[in-house]
């Protein structure tokens, strides 16, 4: 479908998606624990094992989606390792995470690239509308307005998703978190541009009158 002549292009979509790779999501009730797809902390030498993590900002706390030997079953499976966050989620360390584990881990890793790519595709279609807009000041207040509304979407609706998911699985947390990130996100994009929009046109057809002066006694 071609779009109108008088509305611009937008990165909205692809820039609320992609974000939601890396924002820090939160999780509603668990003490500052947010779910992303890059370590924090000590990370070794070789890299992480891991893809999915759910931690606080020093990654002391957390729970993690990991590939590898499995100590407990001792041999190489999807399974849960976790520091700090047992109450939160109920899962013990080295907890085998089964089929859907094994298609959230590989889903996980995907995203974390394309996520980023996705932001890198919205952020330079934006740029293009705002060279090419009749109004560039305009659109480009569009823009940064759509971008503030997709961060501040993504963490709203985003922990509202990931609570939700919480009281099925870790699984379902992330789901909900993503899922969330992204439609709050998207929301919060074009809520914000079509704002921004509105408040320009505002100020630009508002003329002040002067006051007159007066002498001074």
């Amino acid at each position: 479908m071609s779009q109108p002549a008088n509305e611009p292009m937008s990165g909205g979509i692809p820039y609320a998606v992609g974000q939601s790779s890396v924002v820090r999501i939160p999780v509603p009730g668990t003490n500052g624990l947010c779910i992303e797809l890059r370590p924090r902390g000590h990370i070794p030498p070789s890299g992480s094992t891991s893809t999915l993590f759910f931690q606080d900002p020093s990654g002391k706390r957390h729970l993690r989606l990991d590939y590898g030997y499995n100590k407990t079953t001792k041999t190489i499976d999807y399974h849960w390792n976790q520091k700090g966050t047992h109450s939160n989620f109920g899962i013990a360390d080295h907890t085998p995470a089964g089929q859907t584990g094994s298609t959230l881990y590989k889903a996980a890793k995907y995203f974390r690239y394309a996520g980023r790519v996705l932001v890198v595709v919205g952020v330079a279609v934006d740029v293009v509308s705002i060279v090419q807009a009749s109004k560039p000041m305009r659109r480009a207040s569009q823009v940064v307005a759509g971008w503030a509304g997709a961060w501040a979407g993504c963490k709203v609706v985003g922990a509202g998703g990931a609570a939700l998911g919480t009281l099925a699985s870790p699984a379902g947390t992330a789901i909900g978190g993503f899922g969330g990130c992204i439609i709050g996100g998207i929301g919060g994009y074009y809520g914000g541009s079509a704002l921004a929009g509105e408040v320009y046109d505002w100020a630009e057809d508002t003329f002040f009158a002067p006051l007159p002066e007066v002498a001074a006694p």
